[in-house]
């Protein structure tokens, strides 16, 4: 009776370290993430393009996509990536080398590198979790290849939250699995 007594309260305390150490690697992972951001405002550039969630009808896409979608594209906008610029607060995505010192300079070499409206949507599962990535093409203005690469603007979602993951450059564009 004591041995298997011992025996289930070593599984219960095994099986409650799993679950603390699952919620707290997910906890870490969305402060890890988001390092490299702060909330500012964003400077008010004229508005002349749209944002595709909000002025194009849904093509096939659920309300989760339409809702990643939306989330990417106000990103784009609030980073200063896109031809128009939101003009409201948000967090600011800082990228190797970028610091709050010099947040003009920051807009100023982003503007109008990125098409606002997103490209294509990519939805993967593994393990427990969903990953969205969305893609935007380059502009001409950017001096890419914009018709073999883009950026990518990845989330993780579990069955808890969802993380910010990464804005990666040159994306290929092939690998888009449902275009918009």
């Amino acid at each position: 009776m004591k041995r298997s007594m011992s025996h289930l309260t070593v599984a219960l305390i095994a099986f409650l370290v799993g679950i603390v150490a699952t919620d707290l690697s997910h906890y870490i992972q969305s402060l890890g993430g988001e390092t490299n951001m702060i909330v500012v405002e964003s400077p008010v550039m004229s508005p002349s393009s749209e944002l595709s969630v909000a002025k194009v009808e849904p093509r096939n896409l659920s309300p989760k996509e339409l809702g990643i979608i939306k989330e990417a594209e106000s990103f784009v906008c609030s980073n200063g990536y896109a031809e128009y610029h939101c003009g409201s607060a948000g967090k600011v995505h800082f990228e190797h080398g970028e610091s709050y010192d010099n947040l003009d300079e920051i807009f100023a070499r982003r503007s109008n590198t990125l098409e606002g409206k997103a490209y294509g949507l990519i939805c993967k599962r593994r393990g427990g979790s969903i990953f969205w990535t969305v893609v935007f093409r380059y502009t001409e203005h950017a001096g890419r290849n914009r018709e073999r690469v883009g950026r990518a603007y990845t989330v993780e979602e579990n069955r808890f939250n969802s993380y910010f993951i990464s804005f990666s450059r040159n994306f290929p564009l092939a690998k888009v699995e449902k275009r918009l």
